[in-house]
């Protein structure tokens, strides 16, 4: 394998010789590399923009729902361009590119900050730019054509988490040439991309590829994910590719999978599951998540459950922070905020979520309305749910989400030899985007579901109140962006007893007590504290021992 060697002369030579123009070029083996300068949005620093970089073979034909295929080497006496950004507003199956963002003049090689989110193209790197963190944008396979698992050679499953692993092995092998730390490269992950991100830090296929991790409201031990619907989705997808009164052949729904245009695919995955099979699960279900790899052979991502791993000890053994913010699921309630007389159904079709694994019970059986009856006692007042109910409803939904996170820090912390530092948004700003986009006239405080990402990222779509942000708000982002910076350089967040920015402010990790700690990120103060949410957390344990 070719490996591209950097020299801190090309750096030099770049601010010497590209300073002043509109691109900026990197020279290797008589080849060159070009990208595009910026400057950040608050400091003013220079940096370079390489732009939609292949780090495999395009998914598409034989190679669709394949395992990715690594290209690595640079070709001698070449140009590559690559300073024409590609925000994709259409979902294509040829997506396995990444993009690098490259402080100029670092005197030093930089810590690497890959970013997994699915709408990453549009964050930009301005703030941790501004701390000298290298940072890689990166896309690979979504819903069924990153997640379909047929349990055979066909489709072997998490093609999307290996698409992942397959850029962290080319950024191991040309980091370098962009002047990044391939020894500190940590992963961070939101949105679809939370889920393969946690499961790293248990998957055997990631050793030695990161250094460190970072989780946005995520987790891989939320129920929705590996579960054992392998069979029922590849039957659901043959009722919708050839119809309802065909019998099922493999054969045949391979040879659809394969021949069918990208839409059709798209289209007919959505919805398999419908709310009564949720209802009688128990649990949310993930079409199109990580699961189990039954057929792999080599370099599988996950054969054994994340809860199985976590029995044998086999971790990951890296620093970790894992982030959740206050009401990740406010997006499900705005029928409800609109009208909460609506509220008062629920006193009697109840139908519940659990946040654990665990068999199914019958509906409405004895069993079933014994959990229902602890749940609906535990989370609203006097056991009725009324019009005035819709903050614990929503603490309710958002538990779903929490315990799961919540339960993996714990066993991260107790397992590894490395530190799980737990961290609690709760910030309600100008910068919330997902606030703003899901119940933006709810006038409640706290924060939901990507409501942290456009205070570490420059957001495009917000541009225009960058601008104009209050000092206390700049305050804001330069301290919590510093926390993710030491993380990533250090492995720690706050590893001096000073800090210009953050004072004298100590992130401490998990500790083997009962009570959770965690950094709160809120309007005031950054601080540490006791999380709010231990009873609730504390709650679930005692029902999934009593019940599972």
């Amino acid at each position: 394998m070719f490996v591209l060697r950097f020299m801190r002369s090309i750096i030099l030579i770049i601010c010497a010789e590209f300073y002043s123009s509109g691109s900026i070029v990197l020279k290797c083996n008589e080849s060159m590399i070009i990208g595009k300068r910026f400057h950040t949005v608050f400091e003013g620093k220079p940096y370079a923009a390489f732009y939609d970089i292949p780090y495999a073979d395009a998914p598409i034909n034989e190679l669709r729902f394949k395992p990715p295929i690594l290209r690595s080497k640079w070709l001698c006496n070449e140009i590559y361009e690559f300073n024409h950004e590609n925000i994709q507003k259409k979902f294509t199956e040829d997506c396995l590119y990444l993009s690098v963002n490259m402080p100029l003049c670092a005197e030093t090689k930089l810590p690497v900050l890959v970013w997994l989110h699915e709408n990453s193209p549009w964050h930009g790197p301005d703030f941790l730019i501004d701390e000298d963190v290298l940072i890689v944008t990166v896309s690979f396979r979504t819903s069924i054509f990153g997640f379909l698992n047929t349990e055979d050679e066909f489709a072997e499953g998490n093609m999307g988490a290996k698409d992942i692993l397959t850029a962290l092995k080319w950024l191991h092998d040309n980091i370098s040439l962009f002047n990044g730390d391939r020894k500190r490269i940590t992963v961070a992950g939101a949105g679809i991309a939370s889920t393969p991100v946690a499961s790293m830090l248990i998957s055997p296929a990631v050793k030695d590829l990161i250094a460190g991790a970072i989780i946005f409201d995520g987790s891989a031990l939320s129920p929705s994910e590996y579960k054992n619907v392998n069979f029922e989705i590849a039957s659901k997808l043959f009722t919708k590719l050839k119809g309802p009164f065909k019998n099922f052949y493999r054969k045949e729904l391979y040879q659809s999978l394969n021949n069918s245009p990208t839409e059709k695919l798209l289209s007919a995955s959505r919805e398999l599951f419908d709310s009564t099979e949720v209802r009688d699960n128990q649990r949310l279900i993930n079409s199109f998540g990580c699961s189990l790899e039954i057929a792999s052979r080599n370099n599988s991502f996950m054969k054994w459950t994340p809860v199985e791993m976590y029995r044998k000890k086999s971790v990951n053994n890296v620093p970790v922070i894992i982030g959740y913010t206050t009401l990740k699921t406010l997006y499900k309630l705005k029928g409800l905020v609109d009208n909460r007389n609506l509220l008062i159904y629920l006193n009697y079709n109840f139908q519940y979520l659990l946040p654990f694994e665990g068999k199914a019970d019958e509906y409405e059986s004895d069993r079933y309305k014994k959990i229902k009856r602890r749940i609906i006692d535990f989370y609203f007042l006097n056991g009725t749910i009324g019009e005035r109910s819709l903050r614990r409803y929503a603490k309710y939904l958002s538990d779903v989400d929490l315990y799961p996170l919540l339960r993996q820090a714990v066993l991260q912390s107790q397992t590894s030899q490395c530190p799980v530092y737990l961290w609690r948004f709760a910030l309600k700003g100008s910068l919330n985007i997902g606030w703003r986009n899901f119940v933006p006239n709810l006038n409640w405080s706290g924060a939901t579901l990507d409501d942290e990402i456009c205070y570490l990222f420059k957001c495009k779509s917000l541009n225009h109140v960058y601008s104009g942000l209050e000092p206390n708000e700049r305050d804001f982002i330069k301290k919590i962006v510093r926390l993710l910076a030491n993380f990533i350089k250090h492995g720690n967040p706050t590893p001096y007893s000073r800090d210009d920015v953050l004072d004298n402010s100590q992130w401490l990790p998990l500790s083997g007590s009962g009570q959770l700690q965690a950094l709160n990120c809120g309007r005031k103060t950054i601080k540490m504290m006791n999380i709010p949410e231990q009873h609730r957390f504390d709650f679930w344990n005692r029902l999934k021992n009593d019940f599972f």
